[in-house]
């Protein structure tokens, strides 16, 4: 408990206080347990007692039911959130994420057999600084194994995300997986039948998140995850293994919106302005069901990917180009993965680092000139409004980053003549 951070131990302290003097036991469960047996200190604690919901929202304050059919109860205290779990049992798994049936228990050894896997089933006492290790996590966890708590076949038919999170704690903690899990990884896909999208989602946030991103893509490869979860993955360009080198480069993390970026990218050496490559990457991005800005955010990611391809090709880029690419807010994001797949690629990043360097050259005036032409001046000129308007302030915009009209005068002149 001394390794815990100190305001995390004493919430979980006081959880267990007062449950205690209610004659029930609490013990801090799962990944701060393991975090504290690797060394690593944890970021938030969940905890398991022998309580059952009700008496758990009678005892605090402020609850939220948000599980609580589950046995699940998240506890308000010092501002923290902590779910508190009943110590239980379940059976059977007909929508292959939640139990049909829950009975409450009063020891970690039942509970735990309903655990993924074993380096999650770990228990600390707060108040006896007592460890339960009722299936040998900490063996496995010296050992760098991860291993399924039973019968692998079992815990991934009860959830396919298991599945995924069997790729994740694989990555994310360095470890060996045990050959049983794997073949039983490899002989459950349809599990994942049940799985929904925002789930996945979530976990591929945490994947994303992490280092080490691309060994746990790619273990979903290999095991067939990745192809069952999204069928259309296998029709885009290039090879997975050329995603998984452009997703070490972005190390330590590749964060979620450039990884889904990297991972669904329509044209990884190329611009792609339409056509199925850019309709298949898109529905493989629809079907996360990700929030509007998420999604938009990959979309502009790839667009000034594609523009930075086109403007590198170029023998001699216009000023006009290299200015708007380089004043789009995204334009560090986009930077980063187009580095990552020239490394992946092995291709120069002379002409890249040109584009840099004129980027950081620029002023924020540069960057952001007063317009020499407003749309105002195109009314005074008796342009009528419509498609022309914006064609005439975009021509204006680019003459003026082009240092071709440096005043007011000279641009008004031009707009004269065109109108």
């Amino acid at each position: 408990m001394r390794f815990l951070p100190r305001e995390w131990a004493a919430i979980a302290r006081a959880i267990a206080e007062r449950l205690a003097a209610a004659g029930h036991r609490s013990w801090i469960v799962g990944g701060a347990v393991r975090d504290l047996a690797l060394g690593a200190v944890p970021e938030d604690v969940d905890m398991a007692t022998s309580a059952p919901p009700d008496d758990i929202e009678r005892l605090f304050e402020r609850t939220f039911a948000v599980g609580k059919a589950f046995g699940t109860v998240v506890v308000q205290l010092s501002g923290h959130d902590v779910q508190v779990t009943t110590l239980r049992t379940e059976e059977s798994y007909s929508d292959r994420r939640r139990p049909d049936r829950v009975a409450w228990g009063t020891n970690v050894e039942q509970d735990a057999a309903r655990r993924d896997f074993t380096c999650n089933a770990l228990y600390l006492d707060p108040l006896r600084d007592e460890l339960a290790d009722p299936t040998g996590g900490l063996a496995d966890l010296e050992r760098g194994i991860l291993r399924c708590v039973g019968d692998p076949a079992e815990r991934f038919r009860e959830d396919g995300l298991r599945l995924v999170r069997l790729a994740r704690f694989a990555a994310a903690l360095d470890f060996e997986v045990d050959p049983a899990a794997l073949a039983a990884a490899r002989g459950r896909l349809d599990a994942l039948a049940g799985v929904s999208p925002e789930r996945v989602a979530e976990e591929l946030r945490c994947i994303l998140g992490r280092p080490r991103a691309a060994r746990a893509l790619r273990l979903l490869e290999e095991l067939g995850v990745l192809g069952r979860l999204f069928p259309a993955f296998a029709g885009l360009p290039g090879q997975p293994e050329d995603r998984w080198r452009a997703l070490d480069a972005l190390e330590p993390v590749a964060g979620f919106e450039e990884g889904l970026a990297l991972l669904f990218e329509p044209a990884p050496s190329g611009s792609v302005r339409g056509g199925p490559d850019l309709e298949r990457a898109e529905g493989l991005l629809d079907s996360l069901r990700l929030s509007r800005e998420e999604r938009r955010t990959v979309g502009e990611l790839w667009r000034l990917q594609g523009d930075a391809r086109l403007t590198l090709a170029e023998d001699h880029p216009s000023r006009a180009r290299r200015i708007r690419l380089a004043r789009d807010p995204l334009w560090p994001r986009a930077e980063r993965l187009l580095r990552a797949w020239q490394s992946a690629m092995g291709e120069s990043t002379s002409s890249l680092d040109e584009l840099c360097t004129f980027a950081a050259s620029l002023s924020a005036s540069e960057l952001h000139p007063q317009p020499l032409v407003r749309s105002s001046d195109l009314a005074d000129a008796g342009v009528p409004r419509g498609p022309r308007w914006g064609e005439l302030l975009t021509q204006a915009e680019e003459l003026q980053l082009e240092g071709l009209h440096t005043s007011r005068e000279q641009a008004l002149a031009w707009l004269h003549a065109q109108a």
